[in-house]
């Protein structure tokens, strides 16, 4: 038999899914209540303002998949690291749902400093995954990039989140494998001969 989560564990799990379907903006206490099954002053009890909610989720959500990451060893073969790692990415096609983070950058202008602290923490945690892989092609490989391995891992997080997010938009998953396509064609070169990443880029135009 299943153990009901704590109330808290509740809060915070369908507070991700609100967050990575509506925003920061786009609910409030009172729809957080009604899918737990709570007052909103239990809300209160455990986060006493929404800031501190959004934080709490940010962090709770940057764990996890820092945690995943984190198990995904530099040294190991590149393209298994990266199927897994864009797995990560892939898990939310369907859902409705986009990276969480992803999706409170939008509404950076609204957020509390310490929640664009945390979200701008999880974008470096990702630049520098990617940048230490692509290091690792350009020196194993020989790849040559269109740009230095960390703004080219800037530019590949951003197509990843885009992706994502087009994804939703036009309900084709398609446009995200254009943006996964960026980072394998970086990091896999065919036959093992050097290559620029540039064709994959073009994949996006």
């Amino acid at each position: 038999m299943k153990t009901v989560s704590p109330v808290r564990e509740q809060l915070l799990e369908h507070t991700l899914v609100l967050l990575g379907t509506r925003g920061y903006n786009g609910f409030s206490y009172r729809d957080l209540a009604e899918l737990v099954g709570v007052k909103t002053s239990s809300i209160h009890y455990y986060f006493p303002t929404k800031e501190d909610l959004a934080l709490a989720a940010v962090q709770a959500y940057a764990t996890n998949i820092g945690d995943l990451m984190r198990e995904m060893d530099i040294n190991g073969p590149l393209k298994e690291q990266v199927e897994k790692y864009l797995a990560l990415w892939r898990k939310n096609l369907g859902t409705g749902r986009v990276c969480l983070c992803g999706m409170l950058a939008a509404e950076a202008t609204s957020l509390p400093q310490n929640v664009l602290t945390a979200l701008q923490t999880f974008y470096s945690m990702h630049e520098a995954w990617i940048t230490q892989r692509l290091e690792r092609a350009v020196a194993e490989k020989g790849v040559k990039l269109p740009a230095t391995p960390p703004v080219y891992a800037m530019t590949i997080l951003g197509a990843l989140q885009s992706g994502l997010i087009s994804a939703r938009l036009f309900g084709k998953p398609c446009r995200l494998d254009a943006a996964s396509a960026m980072l394998r064609s970086a990091i896999t070169p065919e036959s093992g001969k050097p290559q620029t990443a540039e064709a994959a880029t073009a994949v996006l135009s």
